[in-house]
């Protein structure tokens, strides 16, 4: 009785003038017949080849040397993945986020290719530690004068040794972060 039906199915198609389609067509979700798009399963995606995935096994990690102002609050690390607007944070192709550590260690894994920007986030105190960055929380942008961070493989392993953290609480924007040399910022391939 399938067989038949699958018979059936395809004389169907064969012979309508317009494709057969079962369920959504925006989706393109099952597509019997004629067009260029015909004997289409599932839905519509755009880019890659099938079978392949994104890669993201990039890893930044490190340590905090100096803090400034001194403090007990969480302080949390972004990375972001080809930032385009880093005033909204709204702009960018991938972003992972961690907690500094006790130790005053990071790690933040699972990074994609492309150009890293790291913001530290002195989070607010009670109800509003929410470990995001809104409007008036103090940040500091990893300062990456001579482009170490961009162009990175998805096998990236970035290590940032003795970071030294400025956050300005009257503007809270302005803060920075640096490391003592060039030396201190070490990327290699997995």
């Amino acid at each position: 009785m399938r067989m038949w039906a699958g018979a059936l199915l395809c004389c169907v198609a064969a012979s309508c003038g317009d494709d057969l389609v079962i369920g959504n067509k925006k989706e393109g979700n099952l597509r019997i017949g004629k067009s260029e798009s015909a004997l289409r399963f599932g839905a519509q995606s755009g880019g890659g080849k099938s079978g392949t995935r994104v890669v993201e096994n990039g890893t930044v990690r490190g340590n905090l040397f100096n803090i400034r102002p001194a403090t007990t609050r969480p302080i949390v690390v972004f990375v972001f993945v080809d930032l385009k607007d880093p005033g909204t944070f709204q702009d960018f192709r991938d972003a992972e986020v961690a907690v500094v550590r006790e130790d005053r260690s990071f790690i933040v894994p699972h990074l994609a290719a492309g150009d890293l920007t790291i913001v530290f986030l002195l989070d607010q105190a009670g109800v509003n530690q929410d470990g995001t960055i809104d409007p008036g929380d103090p940040i500091a942008f990893f300062q990456d004068p001579t482009g170490r961070l961009q162009n990175l493989s998805a096998e990236a392993d970035v290590i940032l040794e003795d970071v030294d953290i400025s956050f300005n609480v009257s503007a809270p924007e302005a803060g920075n972060a640096t490391v003592r040399s060039e030396a201190n910022i070490i990327v290699a391939q997995k």
